[in-house]
């Protein structure tokens, strides 16, 4: 087992949700309740609130995750990768699809945000464990 698999669990689940994204966006214009023209400024419009948070969620997947992969590309290249590492970083990618999850359908905040504040956990547990071991 290594990191490099979440890693890339991570960038294809990103690459993917944007399909959702997209799809929504083509059916709120397909619907009226979207005009095209907003996409080209992203303002003068108010858009329904499953593109909205679709399109935040795929926005987060492009935030946080930035630590996750240098921290992970670290301990590749340091070759430090262990079982414990590993273990650190699938549950910060399974813990990312639950709050996709979580964003794109009932939406609650707090839910949210536990989940979200878990991974933070995650990630400076990862950091600070690579710089302890370095």
């Amino acid at each position: 087992m290594s990191v490099i698999y979440p890693m890339g669990l991570l960038a294809i689940f990103t690459l993917l949700y944007s399909y959702v994204m997209i799809t929504g966006r083509k059916r709120a214009v397909k619907s009226g309740e979207l005009k095209a023209s907003y996409f080209k400024e992203y303002n003068n419009d108010n858009p329904p609130s499953y593109v909205q948070k679709a399109t935040r969620q795929w926005a987060n997947l492009y935030e946080v995750p930035v630590l996750f992969y240098a921290v992970c590309a670290a301990i590749l290249a340091l070759r430090l990768d262990d079982m414990i590492f590993t273990y650190m970083a699938y549950s910060f990618f399974g813990l990312r699809v639950i709050q996709a999850y979580i964003h794109t359908t009932y939406n609650d905040v707090y839910h949210r945000l536990t989940i979200f504040a878990c991974g933070l956990v995650i990630i400076l547990a990862m950091w600070i464990r690579l710089l302890l071991v370095v």
